[in-house]
Order: structure tokens, then C-alpha cells, then sequence
């Protein structure tokens, strides 16, 4: 006798039945700085005793509430870069990382630009302290 195929949801039961999925917001943190970071104009800058001290920039505050979270993000940008434009950016980029990734629903996402470094040429880039 052949076996009947049972439909997928009746042997993991109804979606809503299964679980629960947590974000937290040490999580929702990496992701909001990792597309912070992948935006064009947006600089990583640390200076002396910034990394011991956690003020290296791109930096990241995270508030996740159930399925919702709001973010507030420090950047540094490189002169002459748009402060709107690269700071509508990182909004964006925040935002659709924030969505597709998490599934959370973003409430808000707010730039702060706190620094605007000077613009860096092909020399400088390879230099080392020695």
C-alpha cells in the first residue's frame, strides 16, 4: 500500500505555533554598523585612545522593543563629501539592512555626523608608523 504524502504544514504545525525568534540589540547593533560601513562617503576613524575607549567611529546605539527598533548612528565623513546625501544613505542602508535581515519594523534611524576628516590621497593610505 502506498503511503500518502502529508501536506508540510500539517507535520510542522501552523507558523504561528512554532516558536518565537529574539533579536537582540547587541545584534541589530552589528547589523546597523556593518551597512553603515558599506555606504560610500562613510569613514572609520579612531584616533589615540578611541579604541580602548569605544569612541572609533562608525558607532552604533541600538533600542529593539518586541519587533521594532530605532537606531541612532555616529559617522565620520571625508571632505568635500554631502553631509544630506551620504547621511540619507547610511539612513537607507540602515534601514533595508534592518528590514530584510531582522524582519524588525524600523521606527526610526537617526545620523549624526561627527566628524569630517580631511580627504585622503593614494600616499597617505599605505604609510605606516614605524
Amino acid at each position: 500500500m502506498a503511503e500518502t504524502a502529508r501536506p508540510e504544514s500539517s507535520v510542522l504545525g501552523e507558523p504561528g505555533d512554532r516558536g518565537t525568534l529574539t533579536i537582540r540589540d547587541r545584534v541589530a547593533q552589528k547589523l546597523v554598523l556593518e551597512a553603515t560601513r558599506g555606504t560610500p562617503g562613510v569613514r572609520h576613524h579612531a584616533a589615540g585612545m578611541d579604541k580602548l575607549t569605544g569612541r572609533e567611529l562608525p558607532r552604533a546605539r541600538v533600542l529593539v522593543s518586541g519587533k521594532r527598533v530605532r537606531a541612532k548612528v555616529d559617522i565620520a565623513i571625508e571632505w568635500p563629501g554631502s553631509l544630506s546625501v551620504i547621511g540619507t544613505a547610511v539612513r537607507e542602508n540602515v534601514t533595508t539592512q534592518l528590514q530584510s535581515v531582522s524582519g524588525l519594523d524600523v521606527d526610526g534611524v537617526d545620523v549624526a555626523i561627527v566628524s569630517v576628516l580631511p580627504a585622503s590621497t593614494k600616499s597617505d593610505e599605505g604609510r605606516k608608523v614605524r
